[in-house]
């Protein structure tokens, strides 16, 4: 199953203690690119974090993984999660009256 993750800084965290964890949240996402538990990665160009796209069996195991990325662990981000559902809207395309 995909599952979005929007990055959330919490309240009161700075971008000077963001910033020492920047190369070893790098890496710990590319790490998770690599294995095929990260998706997809892009940066958020309406507010600072990121969003990614996690390909996991459910929510519980998304939590788990991006629970052992660097800032997560550090207590300066987390992460809203969605469950990514097939769009089946343009079924209705093909009912009897769009046919031709």
């Amino acid at each position: 199953m995909q599952i979005l993750a929007l990055s959330r800084r919490l309240p009161g965290v700075s971008d000077a203690q963001l910033t020492p964890l920047a190369t070893a949240a790098a890496a710990a996402a590319f790490a998770l690119y690599a294995e095929g538990s990260f998706r997809s990665m892009h940066l958020l160009p309406d507010r600072p974090g990121a969003m990614v796209v996690l390909e996991c069996a459910d929510l519980d195991q998304a939590r788990q993984v991006m629970a052992g990325l660097p800032m997560v662990k550090a207590g300066l981000i987390d992460f809203d999660y969605s469950r990514m559902l097939p769009y089946t809207e343009v079924a209705s395309l093909f009912r009897d009256e769009f046919k031709a």
